[in-house]
């Protein structure tokens, strides 16, 4: 059995069943702060959160929002571990280690490993959609040396041109229209500032909490309701 192969057995043992493995050598050494491969690891959220959250009821999206980011980093150093006790290098890239500058970025987002890996593309709310689950799902990265069995990456989005849903239901209107591809860069197709302030006020008035919580687009989302079972 591969490294890669033991990986999705103990992340499968441990609950987790979408996962990915990255060739991260098209970015530069400084963006991958020197390792070659990632491994993309992703929690999704259930399908009567979504539909709960699109009908105006975000409680168990927010509750399972909280779970799951609580779980991530578990996931993450297990996998860490594993690598190091085969003798790799690796290093998990937590939420909370990774630095949001002023303008909304990371050095090397989630959903970049994700699309290298070919789990799925960036749609048009600048969220990973996934066959899988759609975008009912969030991420965390272990960077590593070990040789892994890569992904084909996506390279185009897979979202319909005449769709609008997710732009229909932001409240801060922070879809622009276009359609991601790779190296397009954020602002030409989403407004990341425009999404975190429409997201805090909606937090606010919904559950009454100062964070960045809102979900409409991606429980809104077509792949999302078809992946789940849901209308």
């Amino acid at each position: 059995m591969s490294i890669s192969d033991e990986i999705k057995s103990l992340l499968h043992d441990e609950g987790c069943s979408i996962v990915g493995f990255a060739d991260l050598r098209c970015l530069s050494k400084d963006v991958r702060q020197n390792f070659d491969y990632g491994v993309l690891i992703a929690l999704s959220y259930s399908k009567e959160a979504m539909k709960e959250n699109k009908d105006g009821h975000p409680e168990q999206y927010y509750a399972e929002y909280t779970q799951i980011n609580k779980r991530l980093p578990q996931l993450a150093a297990v996998t860490a571990d594993y690598l190091v006790g085969k003798g790799c290098k690796a290093l998990a890239r937590v939420q909370t280690s990774i630095v949001v500058d002023e303008d909304c970025r990371t050095v090397l987002p989630h959903k970049t490993v994700a699309t290298l890996s070919g789990i799925g593309w960036i749609g048009k709310c600048a969220t990973l959609v996934t066959k899988e689950v759609g975008s009912a799902l969030r991420l965390t990265v272990v960077l590593t040396d070990a040789p892994l069995d890569c992904g084909t990456p996506i390279t185009e989005s897979l979202c319909a041109d005449s769709c609008t849903i997710c732009a229909g239901v932001c409240p801060g209107h922070a879809p622009l229209g276009g359609k991601w591809h790779a190296g397009m860069d954020r602002d030409l197709f989403f407004d990341a500032h425009a999404c975190q302030s429409a997201a805090r006020a909606h937090a606010k008035a919904a559950l009454g909490i100062s964070k960045t919580v809102c979900g409409l687009c991606i429980s809104s989302c077509p792949f999302t309701k078809k992946a789940l079972g849901y209308q």
